[in-house]
């Protein structure tokens, strides 16, 4: 029989049979990959639990935003007496009143008490009411403010004895037109008139 030669000495890697060493380095590649393999695998597992609580988070904080987030006014829709409202209240805004009162100031007499006017900017007129001794005097004060800027014309619309006073005065309601650009001459002209003395002694000097 044959002896067998064992040898129990571990040599080198670079000592060892071409096929052995092959077959070692295949198994360190294979340790390394597997090694590379479950790290990836960590890495993306890990990846994707960041992107599903990103995503989580996200959702919560429009959550949140729009409960917050107070819901949108409906439109303001508003109704034909509102806009007509709307419309006199704006239209008493651009009422020309310095040039009004300034001329009911000029007509003013002791013979005629104004006691209302109510502008109507619509109509571009100033309805009013007043009392006067007698006819006549009711006549002059329409025919001083009818010519008065802005005022273009002045009529009467109601007219009675107001037998609750003893002195029995004629009541009468009456509707001024006005006119703004006529307003505006007048002005115009008085401020001429105001700067003329200035000229004319400009003319002395």
């Amino acid at each position: 029989m044959k002896p067998l030669h064992v040898d129990f000495v571990v040599r080198p890697l670079w000592r060892q049979p071409v096929a052995a060493r092959g077959r070692a380095i295949l198994v360190a590649l294979g340790a390394v990959a597997g090694v590379a393999a479950v790290a990836l695998s960590w890495q993306v597992l890990h990846l994707e639990r960041q992107i599903a609580e990103t995503t989580q988070a996200i959702a919560l904080a429009r959550h949140e935003v729009a409960a917050r987030t107070p819901p949108p006014r409906p439109p303001l829709l508003l109704s034909e007496a509102q806009v007509l409202a709307i419309n006199g209240a704006i239209g008493q805004l651009n009422t020309p009143w310095p040039a009004l009162l300034d001329a009911f100031e000029s007509v003013a007499t002791a013979k005629v008490a104004l006691l209302q006017i109510e502008p109507d900017n619509r109509r571009r007129l100033v309805k009013g009411v007043a009392e006067a001794r007698d006819h006549q005097g009711m006549l002059d004060y329409l025919a001083a403010l009818g010519s008065a800027a802005p005022f273009v014309r002045a009529v009467v619309s109601k007219q009675e004895i107001n037998d609750r006073d003893p002195h029995r005065p004629l009541r009468f309601s009456f509707e001024a037109l006005f006119d703004e650009t006529s307003g505006d001459s007048a002005a115009d002209n008085g401020a001429a008139n105001r700067a003329a003395p200035g000229e004319h002694a400009r003319e002395r000097q």
